[in-house]
């Protein structure tokens, strides 16, 4: 999450959108008082050669994924009302996949394990398990990228990016902002194993939930299975 008063602009960090990477590529134009929340020193959070490019600075009282309404109530009017404020949105189908993947990299229950019979010799199909093991995930408590875009029901940022239109946004958003052309690091890939596509991991049921779920990302940005 960045509040930047060199330029203006806040940005609201959504789950599993590749806001570590934007907020990464933005943090190194801030300075001064601006606020850039600080991350965790993990391989996932270098870009492809392994160096940090992240800057936090002046982070106290922020989190990485404040809501909308919790910066706003952290924020005078102002502020809040003065600067340009954006966010950026996912495929929900496919973004639920991604939060998958991220959550069982530390949970064994969402991971595929091998039975006693495929020690045996009987096949192995890792991607049915995993595909099973999702479709039971999607059932459960997971929420929505509502809270950072849209506030007492109605959307309530200036501009929304797109996860599948990513460096064209970035760069709307660098002219509207008054940034310079900003390059844009590949932070927490390779989490989601075996290549597959989001849609092979649905049936129909899962699908329905997902729909159900994001019923506003579906209907403010026309997302589609």
């Amino acid at each position: 999450m960045i509040i930047s008063h060199t330029h203006r602009y806040i940005f609201v960090k959504s789950w599993k959108t590749a806001g570590t990477s934007i907020e990464s590529a933005l943090s190194q134009h801030c300075s001064g008082s601006d606020v850039v929340t600080a991350l965790g020193d993990y391989w996932f959070n270098r870009d492809e050669q392994g160096q940090w490019i992240h800057r936090s600075m002046n982070d106290d009282g922020f989190s990485q994924h404040d809501s909308a309404e919790a910066i706003k109530g952290k924020l005078s009017p102002e502020i809040w009302n003065g600067y340009f404020k954006f966010s950026i949105a996912r495929n929900p189908w496919d973004r639920l996949v991604s939060l998958f993947s991220w959550e069982a990299r530390n949970k064994p229950a969402l991971k595929p394990v091998r039975r006693w019979y495929h020690r045996a010799g009987f096949p192995f199909n890792e991607f049915r398990a995993r595909r099973e093991l999702f479709r039971e995930f999607v059932n459960g408590d997971w929420k929505t990228n509502d809270r950072f875009y849209v506030m007492d029901g109605r959307m309530c940022l200036d501009f929304v990016m797109r996860y599948e239109r990513l460096a064209e946004d970035l760069g709307e958003l660098c002219r509207r902002v008054g940034l310079p052309e900003v390059a844009l690091p590949h932070l927490k890939s390779g989490l989601r194993q075996g290549g597959h596509r989001y849609a092979e991991y649905y049936d129909e049921p899962s699908k329905a939930i997902v729909a159900e779920r994001h019923e506003r990302d579906i209907s403010l940005f026309g997302y589609e299975f």
